[in-house]
């Protein structure tokens, strides 16, 4: 049962990696069109912007899960690097408890109302000509909540399964 949640696990965290690894293909294309716009052509479109800015912010909240899955996330290891394995799989362990967990916690409560308060009012950019419905970007800062605490359900499971 736990390793086929685990395994269940790593097959959501890997698909979320391939979905954000595909929004920097549309953020290069938008990007690169508002400049030709803007620059060879002297047109600006606020909603064209808004849009990477979006695409942008999406790719880092789906992304962060994916990193932490990976390993690639930043850390200061004058340390760590020097530990055993088994010390550093304790040490992440404590990590993920102490600080992700709450974490996680957090971006649940506070995004969820911060969704909430924004699809209720229906809120738009501020920008004329921007996006409409804001509040389909703020959703995806309660997604990572959600996505975080599958990874760190998952990086816990996987610490206490036997033969390891």
């Amino acid at each position: 049962m736990k390793k086929s949640l685990i395994k269940i696990l790593d097959i959501i965290a890997d698909k979320v990696g391939v979905i954000s690894s595909f929004l920097i293909l549309f953020l290069i294309l938008f990007v690169s069109l508002s400049v030709i716009l803007r620059y060879a052509f002297s047109i600006g479109f606020i909603w064209l912007q808004d849009l990477y800015i979006w695409i942008h912010a999406i790719f880092i909240l789906l992304g962060i899960s994916y990193t932490l899955k990976a390993d690639e996330h930043v850390r200061i290891d004058l340390l760590y690097r020097s530990f055993s394995k088994k010390k550093k799989k304790k040490i992440n362990l404590i990590g993920l408890v102490i600080f992700g967990v709450p974490l996680t916690y957090l971006l649940l409560i506070n995004g969820w109302d911060y969704f909430l308060r924004s699809f209720n009012l229906n809120e738009s950019s501020k920008e004329s000509g921007g996006l409409p419905n804001v509040f389909i970007l703020k959703f995806f800062i309660f997604f990572l909540g959600f996505l975080l605490f599958l990874e760190i359900s998952r990086q816990i499971l996987n610490f206490f399964k036997k033969n390891d």
